[in-house]
């Protein structure tokens, strides 16, 4: 889900478009050998967005808020640069280097969903990052969900957006982290009963679902088609059936079912055939794309394709370098859309969406 907190208006922006902030799902599907990550991104108005093949190589530099924000100040924030180790394959709102979520090469999945109880942290000696830069961050570097939870304690994300986060790995292993008064908070192994995220806190989720059958409890666990119902026990109990496979189908069936009229995309990735299948409500056919499609070595303009192309099938070959111009041109048209107030429409959008393009166009691979 994508939104700002308004700074010049009352209340939540985007987020206010879907009720009580709940849109977006991610849930993991594992049966024997197959492993599966279903996302759906939800919102009440269209969402322009680009799938990017990010490539290996790249010298990069952590971006606080501070410096994107064109009311902000980064302060003496700690810097923190690296050169991405995995190529990825990402969805992303705000142009290239500021992805949703994605898979890199190695079979690390992280993206981001809406939780309005966010409170990023504040103070601390831990390099931060401009949120959607922290996921690309986690997927250039770490193979692992261990690798990923232990830059906790040297990186930290922060924003205008309220959100949490599912990560997941080929190997099975699974974590959410939420950032709640003001410090990390972690579920991982046994505190992860269920792989699943939506829009509120990961612990009540589990709280609730215990009073079912099946779950601890004796209610019988119905999933009714009803916002007011937890989406959280939907997707469980869709999840907990044995006898359906855990397939691309059976992924696209649980994200229909969490779809309550809102859902702008729709994403399986195959951590184990690393296959990306992708639908929008714009272009509801089915289109996919393997990572193998790709070579990711170091190149400056990475490959990308409209998410809302006109397509199906295999896409591999409707990717084609990924200019600073487009790249301008597409963070430009998904800030045009967003809900910042009247001033925040002034001063801070138009200022956003040069600072993140700016920021972008000064990648390049390694020398």
């Amino acid at each position: 889900m994508i939104g700002v907190i308004a700074l010049f208006s009352v209340g939540p922006a985007r987020e206010a478009a879907v009720p009580e902030g709940r849109s977006c799902a991610t849930v993991v599907l594992q049966r024997g050998e197959a492993l599966l990550v279903g996302h759906n991104l939800d919102e009440a108005i269209p969402v322009p967005g680009l799938v990017v093949a990010n490539p290996r190589g790249l010298a990069k530099e952590n971006i606080p808020y501070g410096v994107l924000n064109p009311m902000g100040s980064a302060g003496k924030a700690p810097r923190l640069r690296w050169v991405s180790r995995y190529g990825s394959l990402t969805y992303n709102f705000f142009g290239r280097e500021f992805p949703d979520g994605g898979l890199n090469e190695a079979g690390l999945y992280a993206g981001e969903m809406t939780l309005l109880k966010t409170e990023w942290p504040i103070g601390g000696d831990q390099t931060r990052f401009y949120h959607n830069q922290w996921i690309q961050y986690l997927l250039d570097n770490y193979s692992t969900v261990e690798e990923a939870l232990a830059s906790l304690d040297k990186a930290l994300p922060e924003g205008h957006c309220k959100w949490h986060f599912l990560l997941a790995d080929k190997g099975g292993d699974a974590a959410v982290v939420e950032f709640l008064k003001g410090k990390p908070v972690v579920y991982h192994g046994k505190t992860l009963p269920y792989p699943i995220l939506c829009n509120d806190p990961y612990k009540p989720e589990v709280d609730e679902i215990k009073m079912y059958a099946g779950f601890g409890g004796t209610k019988p666990p119905e999933a009714r088609y009803d916002p007011e119902d937890p989406r959280f026990r939907w997707a469980a109990v869709m999840l907990q059936d044995p006898e359906r496979p855990a397939d691309p189908d059976r992924a696209f069936a649980v994200l229909k079912r969490l779809d309550f009229g809102t859902t702008k995309w729709s994403i399986v990735y195959d951590l184990k055939t690393m296959r990306m299948w992708f639908k929008t409500s714009v272009t509801p056919k089915m289109k996919w794309v393997d990572f193998a499609a790709f070579d990711y070595r170091c190149t400056p303009a990475p490959l990308a394709m409209d998410i809302h192309a006109d397509a199906e099938g295999d896409v591999a070959g409707r990717f084609a370098p990924l200019t600073a111009e487009a790249n301008r041109l597409a963070v430009q048209t998904a800030w045009k859309g967003i809900n910042a107030g009247v001033m925040g429409s002034i001063f801070f959008k138009p200022g956003m969406a040069r600072n993140i393009a700016k920021a972008a166009e000064g990648i390049g691979c390694e020398k």
